[in-house]
């Protein structure tokens, strides 16, 4: 019998955030590609249904991105039973909208601490184990609003136009130890369950289709490198 061969076959994969919405959808796809994927959240209940429902390939690892000894403790955990991830998808974020002149510290904090620190901490925690192996693909699930502020989204703006920034200087810190740093930048996004058309008008970007691109952007030759990429809905 003929084994069929799937693209990530062997790989070891990381999603924050992911739960639910995108990141699920990711997780999910990256194991249907043949990876092993550890995957993070706040919430020990809904995450443990997540890593049941996609399947025996799949583990779940409680962390807050917000607390910066979290992160360190999760990153360990899932290299001492996982190894070092061939592929990071750092996914996790939260939004916090209204205008600047209302918007609480508390608030603003919370965005960029999860959006733009949480990044910075959860890909230094794996970094290491990249670069001594050598090689290693880091996505950053970023946004349309990473290039353009729109009113009553300044907090979010600030944290994914920081992503931009610091996956810039990250690549070319890493890139000739055969490091991969990719921005993903997606206009608005359906999230729920893919069981509707795939073409036609009034249809946004599907989360599964974020998803199918991760898959396709971690599967290239290694000498190939999509540093930045726009993904709209077709017909919205």
């Amino acid at each position: 019998m003929t084994m069929t061969h799937k693209p990530l076959d062997g790989k070891m994969a990381v999603v924050t955030g992911a739960s639910r919405g995108i990141g699920n959808h990711i997780a999910r796809a990256l194991c249907a590609a043949g990876a092993r994927v550890a995957i993070t959240g706040r919430h020990r209940k809904t995450l443990e249904t997540a890593a049941r429902e996609l399947g025996p390939a799949c583990a779940p690892y409680v962390c807050d991105q917000r607390d910066p000894k979290a992160i360190p403790a999760m990153a360990a955990s899932i290299m001492n039973y996982m190894g070092v991830p061939d592929i990071l998808v750092n996914n996790a974020g939260v939004f916090r909208g209204g205008p600047v002149v209302n918007m609480a510290l508390e608030d603003w904090e919370d965005v960029i601490r999860t959006n733009l620190t949480g990044v910075f901490l959860t890909t230094q925690a794996f970094l290491p184990g990249m670069l001594e192996r050598g090689r290693g693909d880091i996505f950053l699930i970023s946004s349309m609003s990473g290039k353009k502020g729109d009113p009553g989204a300044a907090a979010y703006a600030a944290s994914k136009f920081g992503l931009q920034g610091f996956a810039q200087a990250l690549l070319y810190e890493v890139r000739k130890a055969n490091i991969r740093v990719m921005v993903l930048n997606p206009s608005s996004v359906d999230s729920g369950e893919d069981a509707g058309s795939k073409e036609g008008s009034g249809l946004h970007l599907h989360a599964a289709d974020l998803a199918a691109t991760v898959v396709h952007l971690a599967a290239l030759p290694r000498r190939t490198l999509v540093r930045d990429m726009d993904i709209w809905g077709t017909n919205p």
